[in-house]
This record gives C-alpha cells, sequence and structure tokens, in this order.
C-alpha cells in the first residue's frame, strides 16, 4: 500500500489528516509527504526570520517519525505565492509516475490562496499522470482515487469520514511539534478536536477525518452492481 500527500505547508498533512496517515503507517503503507512551501513566511516574531526555515524543516522531521511518514519532499515555493504553473504541474506528474501511489491525498479547493493552487496543480497533474505527456516525468501511471481533505475550510459535504478515536492523540502530539506556528495558527490545538468532534459525530464514534473523492474523472463502474455499494 503506497499513499502519496501533497500539501501547500509543513503542518497541513497533520490537520487534515494527521490520524489517517497514523493508521495508514499502523497498516503498513508507505508514505510519502510532498509540501510545495519551504515555509518562509512562517514566523511569529522578528527575529526568526533568518532560521525559520530550518526551524520548519526540524520540526517536519519530528512529525514525520510521529506520524510512520518515511519518504518527506519540499518543492521550495514561496508562501503566498504559491499558483499553477508548470514547474509545479511538472513536478506533482513526476512523484505520482515515481511512487506509483494506490492512493493521493491533497487540499480542497475552498481555502485560502496556496491552498487552492496546490489542490488545482494536484488535480490537473493526477489527470495527466495517466496520459502521455510530460513523458519526461517518469511512465505513464493509471490513475489513483484522489481524495480532498479539510485544513482551514471546512468541508462541506463529505464523502468519507476515517474513524480516528484510537490515534487522536498522536494527531495531537504531532501538531504540538509545530511550535513555531503557534502564535500564527491560534487555538490549532481546539480547531482540531472541534472538528474531529464533528466529524466523529457524523459518523458515530468519537473521533474522526473527513474527506471528499475527487469527481474531476468520474469512478468508472463496469458492473452495474457496484451502484448498491453504499
Amino acid at each position: 500500500m503506497r499513499i502519496l500527500i501533497f500539501c501547500a505547508h509543513a503542518d497541513d498533512e497533520v490537520i487534515g489528516m494527521g490520524g489517517s496517515i497514523r493508521l495508514f503507517a499502523m497498516a503498513g503503507a508507505q508514505i510519502r509527504l510532498v509540501t510545495f512551501s519551504e515555509g518562509a513566511e512562517g514566523y511569529a516574531l522578528q527575529e526568526e526570520r533568518d532560521s525559520i526555515v530550518a526551524t520548519r524543516h526540524a520540526e517536519i522531521g519530528k512529525v514525520c517519525e510521529i506520524l510512520g511518514i518515511q519518504e518527506y519532499f519540499n518543492l521550495h515555493g514561496l508562501d503566498w505565492d504559491l499558483r499553477v504553473g508548470n514547474a509545479g504541474y511538472r513536478a506533482v506528474i513526476h512523484h505520482i509516475r515515481e511512487f506509483r501511489p494506490d492512493a493521493i491525498f491533497t487540499h480542497g479547493c475552498r481555502d485560502y490562496n496556496d491552498h487552492q493552487a496546490v489542490s488545482k496543480t494536484v488535480t490537473e497533474a493526477w489527470f495527466h499522470a495517466s496520459l502521455a505527456c510530460a513523458m519526461e516525468a517518469a511512465p505513464v501511471f493509471p490513475m489513483s482515487p484522489l481524495y480532498e481533505f479539510e485544513v482551514i475550510e471546512t468541508m462541506p459535504e463529505p464523502g468519507v469520514v476515517v474513524d480516528i478515536t484510537e490515534v487522536f492523540e498522536v494527531k495531537l502530539e504531532a501538531m504540538e511539534v509545530y511550535g513555531s506556528q503557534s502564535g500564527i495558527v491560534g487555538g490549532a490545538a481546539q480547531m482540531i478536536t472541534g472538528r474531529a468532534l464533528l466529524r466523529g459525530q457524523m459518523i458515530g464514534v468519537k473521533y474522526g477525518e473527513a474527506f471528499r473523492r475527487s469527481s474531476y474523472r468520474p469512478k468508472a463502474v463496469a458492473n452495474i452492481q457496484d451502484l448498491l455499494k453504499f
């Protein structure tokens, strides 16, 4: 089982799907995380400006250990300047074709600009990774499911909620590692807990994480009886 995750910034992976990442790791999955931005604007104090990138790199290393992420890559983009373009598009195609994931996860399209740009880039690249284009970016790879997660904006109609009750404390532990962001993302633990309780209530458990499967390309149904499966 191979899981590929694309995020705008370090900490998005914990907020959006930290519990599910841990569950995948416990199930023996090979997990690769790719972030678009170095996080150079993620400092709360002026004196942290020159050291924040190194700090955030160290933080995400610890988070990967806690959650069970084996591979981490950064695309060295700029905060507030992430956009749909050739470089990001080709980088995502390369990671999809080279890693050959069983499922891909990224932002939903409702968050602010950086998150929207990553969502659009990944969605387009996911589609084109299966076609005979950008062939220098490794061999064509058939499409695997693409799921969107929620970070800032609450997803209005999630299609999937995962029970993360048994690993919820691990999710909080991972978020606490991002101490450099506590002055910027105020109340993160409160937001994570409240949303997890909301999502858990939807499926009759204590804590949950919500996802929506991308419909950018419809799922093919060969057996009509598959429409009867919930």
